[in-house]
């Protein structure tokens, strides 16, 4: 069962998004560096779980993915750019979607990922699929080379949203589409206990843009549906459309849910737990997911996402 609120409209711009940049990330050249850093970071994390990102909670990805591409309105014969395409839930839906007289491009910046995806499209015998590894911020595409740029669950990670919309934008035909899946709000924020208490036995305190459960990790321009239709409006983006659905998940079991954790991006900062300290930190946090128990002694999970669309004007 599915909740969908719906959201309209652009919102002005209220500061440029080289003004907010300035603003939280300090100098042009501290910024360059930041940026190449977390590309790093993201990059080398996806690696680590690139074998088994998608298999662990394998039906959230291929309905998440679905569901993007359905909300894209791709057309048989369609052209798509998939950012961040991972282990392509997106992709492979965006495949079906164009049929064979149609294409698919997928970039990701893990090699691990872009790797594992184009021996999955060999397997599949798919001669118009493609992935390889790739940065949304400079695609190299030339101009109107796609009639959509789909981006399941990235955006908000990389560190300048703007550039990679600008990119697309550059790459979509006249009337292309862009469309894109984000975290949603926090359905019950009990829900972040369990990953805090793990990441509690950090030897350092956990950046503020880590992949957590709870904040997301994300860019600030993705915390409302009001300041992504700004960003997308910044980048020359109309029609800008967000839902916002909701689908309750039931987890088998503490070990499940474990394995989970250390199957996704948020792998990178697990890792970094102390080995001595890593049965501590998965008691800790198996004891926090216990409580969050159902009366009936199941465990569901809410979760939120929002998917948004937007259109190149013609």
């Amino acid at each position: 069962m599915y909740l969908t609120r719906e959201h309209h409209g652009s919102m002005p711009t209220t500061r440029t998004q080289q003004q907010r940049d300035h603003q939280e990330h300090g100098s042009p050249r501290e910024r360059e560096r930041a940026a190449a850093a977390r590309k790093t970071f993201i990059a080398e994390g996806f690696d680590l779980v690139a074998d088994t990102y998608g298999t662990v909670d394998a039906e959230f990805f291929r309905s998440s993915g679905s569901r993007l591409v359905e909300l894209a309105g791709l057309r048989l014969g369609d052209r798509v750019l998939d950012v961040g395409c991972g282990r392509g839930a997106v992709l492979f839906a965006a495949a079906t979607a164009v049929g064979p007289d149609g294409y698919v491009a997928g970039l990701d910046l893990s090699p691990g990922m872009a790797h594992a995806t184009a021996a999955d499209i060999a397997q599949r015998g798919l001669r118009n699929v493609t992935a390889r590894v790739g940065d949304a911020e400079d695609p190299g595409f030339p101009t109107g080379s796609f009639e959509a740029v789909l981006a399941g669950l990235m955006l908000f990670i990389t560190p300048d949203p703007a550039a990679v919309l600008r990119s697309a934008h550059h790459i979509l035909v006249p009337g292309g589409r862009f469309a894109m899946s984000s975290w949603g709000a926090v359905p019950d924020p009990r829900w972040t206990r369990p990953l805090d208490a793990a990441l509690a036995f950090l030897d350092d305190p956990l950046p503020a843009s880590s992949p957590r459960q709870g904040a997301r990790g994300g860019h600030p321009a993705f915390d409302t549906a009001e300041s992504i239709a700004e960003l997308f409006t910044a980048c020359g983006f109309t029609q800008v459309r967000t839902v916002e659905e909701t689908s309750v998940h039931v987890i088998e079991s503490g070990e499940a849910w474990w394995r989970s954790q250390w199957s996704t991006g948020r792998r990178a900062w697990l890792e970094k737990i102390p080995h001595a300290r890593r049965d501590a930190a998965k008691s800790a946090a198996l004891a926090e997911l216990d409580e969050l128990r159902d009366p009936d002694g199941i465990l569901r999970s809410t979760t939120a996402l929002r998917f948004t669309t937007a259109v190149r004007e013609a």
